[in-house]
């Protein structure tokens, strides 16, 4: 045991005082306003997004975010909301043929897509998704492909991996990491084995 104490109410009139006082403070509080603490306590995904209300919402509308022009604007602040406050993302590379990882909070990947698609235009599509849901938590593993402009062929293919929570009345991502064609892997055969296609 790290911690030993005695108790501090040392007599029966003490205790029953005390008892007393609790539940005389109880008695003249209104209870609306015990709830409305209860009520105004911050959910930790953050501010409320109907985007995030459920989970088929939220995948796509990220997908939405990162596409564009290279002088469009793209919808950060969604962005932010649709992850928790301490979500990480990780995105996988591949240097001189090993894997190599950054991960990255919310507003360093921002910063990151403003510098790598500047100049060129970025639009990404999902072709396939499963989503495993297990209480309050859910993994979303989703198949996309990377194109310049909407009619430019692919040029990279890959797999999303999203882990996302609920708070009770909304949904966020805690963590995406994902990986791509451009490491010489098979995505095409993964995607098959994942989403059971040919």
């Amino acid at each position: 045991m790290l911690f030993s104490f005695k108790p501090c109410f040392g007599t029966p009139k003490l205790i029953i005082t005390l008892a007393l006082l609790v539940m005389t403070l109880k008695l003249f509080t209104p209870h609306q306003a015990q709830a409305s603490v209860v009520l105004e306590e911050p959910h930790f995904c953050g501010p409320y997004r109907s985007e995030a209300e459920t989970l088929r919402n939220i995948v796509p509308a990220l997908y939405e975010v990162v596409s564009g022009a290279p002088d469009e604007e793209r919808n950060w602040p969604l962005l932010h909301d649709l992850f928790a406050p301490t979500a990480t993302i990780t995105p996988l590379f591949h240097r001189d043929g090993m894997p190599d990882i950054s991960v990255l909070t919310a507003s360093e990947f921002v910063d990151l897509n403003k510098l790598l698609f500047q100049d060129v235009g970025f639009y990404e599509t999902e072709t396939h998704n499963q989503t495993i849901q297990v209480g309050h938590m859910a993994t979303v593993i989703s198949a996309y492909e990377s194109r310049e402009t909407p009619d430019k062929p692919v040029y990279s293919r890959g797999i999303n991996t999203f882990q996302l929570v609920n708070d009770g009345r909304r949904w966020c991502v805690v963590s995406v990491t994902w990986d791509s064609n451009k490491g010489g892997h098979d995505i095409a055969g993964s995607i098959a084995e994942v989403f059971g296609t040919e």
